[in-house]
Parts: structure tokens; sequence; C-alpha cells
């Protein structure tokens, strides 16, 4: 079981000191979709030039262009690159494909509907994808509606690990990666369902001691090795 540091806000030089600071305190450090779009690969480059070993996860939220993006991606110091499920299956195809050349992953997010989450989920774990990675549903904005049944108007909503249940009875092969909302409060709640890794960012960056607290959370977690 792995912890993933999810890093989506902050200046390129504040990114470049939470990594050295942390790299090793957590086992991935995720590069998030804003700052992709803000700094651009260079920063990859970046973090990568200064840790060698550190698994960086770019999270490039691939739709298309999945050979080029990811080929971008990997050249640039990725470990793992992620896609999101809405994306084409032969989208999805190419990007496992130049994984495998890489020798990288890919990181699936879970993007579709909530009553389309165990299809997919299902389907892209059969596209070859090394994990799959889906909301918990601890935070208001991602309180999904079911929307499989209509009563009197009431549209019933997503209780925390709904998705998450659905998606780990359908995958085959690939590792289950919760995100969203995840800190000591509801952490044995989500380390019930065995992930493959959690994925934290707000209880270890808005932390006073962003070491300590990256420690806590990875004492309630098994130990591996």
């Amino acid at each position: 079981m792995k912890l993933q540091l999810t890093i989506d806000h902050g200046k390129r030089h504040e990114v470049l000191a939470i990594a050295d600071l942390l790299a090793d305190h957590v086992d991935v450090i995720e590069i998030g979709y804003p700052q992709i779009v803000t700094f651009g690969l260079s920063l990859i480059e970046d973090i990568r030039a200064a840790h060698p070993d550190l698994c960086i996860c770019v999270d490039a939220k691939v739709f298309h262009g999945g050979t080029g993006v990811t080929t971008r991606c990997f050249e640039a110091g990725a470990n793992i690159v992620t896609c999101l499920s809405a994306a084409p299956n032969p989208v999805i195809e190419k990007m496992v494909e130049k994984a495998k050349g890489y020798g990288g992953q890919i990181m699936c997010d879970m993007s579709a509907p909530a009553r389309s989450v165990a299809q997919r989920t299902a389907e892209v774990d059969e596209l070859g994808v090394d994990y799959v990675a889906v909301h918990t549903g601890y935070l208001p904005e991602y309180d999904y509606d079911l929307e499989t049944h209509r009563f009197f108007g009431f549209m019933p909503k997503v209780k925390p690990l709904d998705l998450a249940k659905v998606a780990k009875r359908n995958l085959r092969h690939a590792g289950l990666c919760l995100n969203t909302g995840i800190n000591e409060s509801n952490i044995r709640e989500v380390l019930a369902l065995e992930p493959a890794m959690i994925m934290v960012g707000r209880a270890i960056l808005d932390g006073e001691d962003r070491v300590a607290a990256a420690e806590r959370l990875r004492r309630y977690m098994p130990f591996e090795g």
C-alpha cells in the first residue's frame, strides 16, 4: 500500500520545496493537472533531476492524444501518467502500450457518471491500466448523485466510499487508488478497502509540520517489507 502526495496548488518554487521536503516521507508525489497547465512539463524535469529515485505521478488527465502526451510525460521523468476513464478505449490502449515501453504505469481517473462506475471500472481494468483512482466522497463537491432511482423527485446521494466499493468489486488486475478528503478522521475506514494507494493533499499540505503529518498517516498503513 502506497501513500501518494497530491500537489495541485502553489507557485513553482513552492512545489519544488515541497518535493524536497517530502520526497523521503511519501511513496509517490503527484504533480496535479493545474500545475502542469501552469508550469508545463519542465517542472517534472526539475523534480526528476533533484530526485532521481522518486516516483512521480503526472496528472495529465489524458483524454486524447494518448501516444504523444504520454510519451512527453514519461520523457520528462514521470513514472505514472493519468488518463480519464471517459477517454476512448483506443486512447487508453495506446497509453498502456507506451507505458510498457518506458517501464511506467497508467492510472485511470474514474470520471464516469456514478451509475456507470461498475461497468467502466471493469472495462478500463481489461484495457490494462495499472491503477483506477476513485473519489471517496468525503468532500461536498464530490457528493455525487447515484442517478439510479428517483423517489418523489429525490435523488439519493452517494455516501463516502460508495463508489470506491463498487469499483473494488469490479477490479481484477488494476490496483484501487482512493483520493479526495482523506485524513486521520477517516483513514481507517478508507484502509479497510485495502487500496493499493491512498492519495492525500490537504491533510499533509495544510499541516504546520508537513513531515509529521505525512508520518502520522503512514502509521495507519500496513507495514510492507
